[in-house]
């Protein structure tokens, strides 16, 4: 609960989440988590920060991802699979 009063944003309190719980299975019945590789990146915060920029500017300039057709549905095929919250 404290994580959730003090965390400035989502990054903040998701590098909290996976501090107190651990990153769990990406596909599984255990705990959602991401594999190694990634658990790795989020412990960078320059790289966490660069990335947040880099995909808003992203997203800005190609919100439906016309121009990256492949992206796109890999996206949608991810979309079925996972559930965001």
């Amino acid at each position: 609960m404290e994580s959730l009063l003090t965390a400035k944003n989502s990054f903040e309190l998701a590098e909290k989440d996976l501090a107190i719980r651990g990153p769990g299975e990406f596909l599984g019945q255990e705990q959602s988590g991401m594999p190694d590789i990634a658990m790795k990146a989020i412990q960078n915060p320059k790289l966490l920060k660069s990335a947040e920029e880099a995909s808003r500017e992203f997203i800005e300039n190609d919100p439906e991802l016309k121009k990256y057709p492949d992206l796109r549905e890999r996206l949608e095929k991810f979309g079925e699979e996972i559930h965001l919250e």
